[in-house]
């Protein structure tokens, strides 16, 4: 498994507008990638900092998302995002959840 670390700024207020470009455009787009498994986001509390933590298959089918699909993606946020978005490749070695999907409670 290999994952994809993303970072970035939200501008001050915008977190709610992110995550409904996030939900309507960016998570569909990944779906539709060969080899993704799964995507975290998290957001410091009172904070306009976010992560973004992408799983795939393979560092072949990561870097393809990074070279040939991140772009697209981030336009679609990145009036949202204040200094651009800082990308790390790691693989991942081992893990202890399977399925994991919790959403946040309403």
């Amino acid at each position: 498994m290999h994952m994809l670390l993303i970072d970035s700024r939200l501008k001050p207020g915008k977190k709610e507008e992110f995550l409904e470009a996030w939900n309507s455009q960016i998570l569909p787009l990944l779906k539709k990638q060969n080899g993704f498994v799964d995507e975290f986001l998290f957001f410091e509390d009172g904070a306009d900092a976010g992560v973004g933590l992408s799983f795939w298959d393979s560092p072949e089918e990561a870097e393809r998302y990074l070279h040939n699909v991140l772009v697209k993606a981030s336009s679609y946020v990145e009036r949202l995002i204040e200094g651009g978005l800082t990308v790390r490749s790691c693989g991942c070695d081992e893990t202890v959840f399977q399925n994991f999907n919790r959403r946040k409670a309403a």
